[in-house]
């Protein structure tokens, strides 16, 4: 079985940085992209992923930004795992990512443990 490909969107390079570190001590295959432009780049490059996490807040201007990489990645790749990983956290944030097509809401700070198991377990959903 081959690694999981895993896209990461964080404007923050140290979170990006510390986040695809611990991916790929866990042989998982990490794309990055540090703002919401190169975010839709990647995602229109077509290739296949098995799960992707992506930030809410890219810019000040444009507070959410990771709802619509969310919702573009959901009607790419409706079968990809997808985790909103962000600091702006509460019910109504993790409501609106569900909807936009997020299957899991992690809040920063979070142990890497719990983003990683989210995400396996965004992995199993049907």
């Amino acid at each position: 079985m081959s690694a999981p490909r895993l896209l990461l969107f964080d404007d923050d390079a140290a979170i990006v940085a510390v986040v695809k570190r611990y991916f790929d001590g866990r042989s998982w295959q990490v794309d990055t992209a540090t703002d919401a432009e190169a975010a839709l780049r990647v995602l229109d490059a077509g290739r296949p992923f098995d799960a992707m996490i992506c930030d809410l807040h890219f810019t000040p201007a444009r507070l959410a930004e990771g709802l619509e990489i969310v919702a573009r990645a959901r009607a790419a790749h409706p079968r990809a795992a997808i985790v909103l990983f962000t600091a702006a956290g509460g019910q109504a944030v993790r409501q609106e990512a569900l909807q936009h097509g997020a299957d899991d809401v992690v809040n920063k700070p979070a142990p890497l443990a719990t983003l990683h198991d989210a995400t396996l377990r965004a992995m199993k959903k049907p």
